[in-house]
This record gives structure tokens, sequence and C-alpha cells, in this order.
């Protein structure tokens, strides 16, 4: 949502007499971050299959968590940037979701504690 949310703002909102979206570094930052968000979603998926069908191990879970939960920092954080000072107002969908990104890395076992597990299974 966070990125759909920036897609639409950067279309509107104009710099130099152009829309944020005709720069490039702006093409390019969307461009990344729509490839980590699709390849966060497939290996989401495949989390949720495996545990459906009861093949989800607890080391698979732990790189799920600490990483999709990373990720899903790194992408709101990027969108909030593309928000520029708007986007660390209340008013601004994009502010919430940047401080409910963080307590994602947090709560149900820190990314600490879930690269432990995955580190002893090494």
């Amino acid at each position: 949502r966070a990125l759909a949310l920036t897609i639409d703002y950067v279309k509107e909102r104009k710099a130099f007499g152009k829309a944020i979206i005709d720069f490039q570094n702006t093409q390019f930052k969307l461009a990344e971050l729509k490839t980590e968000a699709t390849i966060g979603r497939v290996f989401y998926n495949d989390c949720v299959a495996r545990h459906i069908n009861g093949g989800l191990d607890p080391v698979t879970a732990s790189m799920a968590k600490y990483w999709l939960s990373d990720l899903q920092g790194k992408v709101v954080d990027e969108c909030l940037q593309l928000h520029g000072g708007y986007g660390y107002m209340n008013e601004y969908p994009i502010a919430r979701m940047f401080r409910d990104a963080r307590v994602q890395r947090i709560y149900g076992g820190t990314n600490e504690i879930m690269k432990l597990l995955i580190g002893r299974s090494l």
C-alpha cells in the first residue's frame, strides 16, 4: 500500500515545473522498491503455502519474520522520503505506515533473535 500511495503522490507532486515521477532518480527508486516488494511477496506467499501444508519450519519462519519486516521498514522509509516533508506529517497515511513498520522488527521476537535462531541452525 505504501508503494501505491507513493506512486500516486509523485505523479501529482511537482518540483522544478514537472511531476516528481518524471525525474530519473524517482523512477529508479520506484523500480527498486517495486522489485523488492514483489520478491518479498513471493517469499511471503511461499511461507504461507508451506504453513498451510504443515511444512513451514522454524528457521524459514524466522527468516521470513526478520527479512520481511526489515524490507517493510526499508520500503516505507524510501516511500516517506519521496513524499518529502509532507511524508512526516500525520495528515499523510505514509507517516503512520512509517511508525507502524518500526514495531514489526520488535514484537513477535526481535529481528536479532530471529537471526540468532537462524544462526544456530547452521
